[in-house]
C-alpha cells in the first residue's frame, strides 16, 4: 500500500476458521504481487476533507544524512530530490545467494509493480529460528509454495527464481513497507532521500544467523522520528 500510494484506508483480517482465533496476514506467493493487482483492480479514490475539499498528499524529506547501523548492517539516508533505493546484500556462506545490490530509479508505481512487488521472501534452509517461530503459532502459513528455500550446500530448493536478484529485490520491498512506519496524518511513511542500505549474515556456531533486515528498517524509522 505504501509503494502504491494508499495512505487512507481500514484494513480488516478475519480468520475463516471461526475457531482459530489468531489470525495473519495472508502471504500469498511470499511477494506483494496479489496486492499490487487487487489495488490496480479497483483503482484510488482521493481523499477529501470533512468540507468536501481534496487533501494535498505529503511526503517527508530528509535535509542532512541521516544513518543507523549494526555490526555489519546499515542504512542512510542522502538527501535527494526523489525516492532512490540502493540496497546490497552479502551472503557469502550462501554461494547461490552471494554478493546483490539492486538500485531503483526514482521510485514510482510502475517501477515498483514491475521490478520490485513480483520478488518473493526466502530463507536459509540451515537458518536458526524457523523452527522456534513454528513453535511460537508464527509464519503457519509459511512453505515452499510462498517462500523461496535456499540451503548452503545444495542451492535453491525450489527454482526457478523470477528474478537473478531476487532476494536482494525483496529485502527492498521489506524496507518499502517497514517505512510505512513513518507514514502520520495521510502522509507517506518513505522519506524523499537517496536510501543506501548493505545487510550481512554472520555464522555462530555452525548455523547461519541473518543481520539487519527488518531491525535495522526499524531503528531507522526510530531514528526519524526522534529526530522529526
Amino acid at each position: 500500500m505504501e509503494a502504491m500510494g494508499v495512505d487512507n484506508c481500514r484494513i480488516e483480517i478475519t480468520n475463516e476458521d471461526a475457531k482459530d482465533s489468531e489470525v495473519e496476514v495472508p502471504i500469498f506467493d511470499g511477494s506483494a504481487g496479489k496486492w499490487v493487482d487487487a489495488i490496480e483492480e479497483i483503482g484510488l479514490k482521493l481523499a477529501i476533507d470533512q468540507c468536501g475539499n481534496f487533501c494535498e498528499k505529503m511526503a517527508p524529506h530528509v535535509n542532512q544524512p541521516v544513518h543507523v547501523w549494526r555490526n555489519d548492517c546499515f542504512l542512510i539516508a542522502f538527501p535527494a530530490t526523489a525516492v532512490r533505493i540502493t540496497y546490497g546484500i552479502n551472503f557469502p556462506q550462501v554461494p547461490e545467494i552471494g554478493c546483490q545490490w539492486f538500485f531503483t530509479a526514482p521510485l514510482d508505481n510502475k517501477f515498483y509493480a514491475e521490478q520490485i512487488a513480483p520478488s518473493r521472501t526466502f530463507c536459509i534452509y540451515e537458518e536458526v529460528g524457523v523452527e522456534q517461530m513454528r513453535n511460537m503459532g508464527l509464519i503457519k502459513g509459511g512453505s515452499i509454495e510462498n517462500a523461496l528455500v535456499c540451503s548452503v550446500s545444495k542451492g535453491w530448493i525450489n527454482p526457478p527464481l523470477r528474478f537473478h536478484d531476487e532476494p536482494c529485490r525483496h529485502k527492498v520491498l521489506d524496507l518499502i513497507g517497514d517505512l510505512s512506519l513513518f507514514a502520520r496524518l495521510g502522509s507517506q511513511g518513505i522519506p524523499v532521500a537517496h536510501l543506501v542500505v548493505y545487510k550481512d549474515i554472520d555464522q555462530i556456531a555452525g548455523f547461519i544467523l541473518m543481520q539487519g533486515g527488518h531491525a535495522t528498517h526499524a531503528n531507522f524509522v526510530r531514528c526519524l522520528l526522534e529526530n522529526i
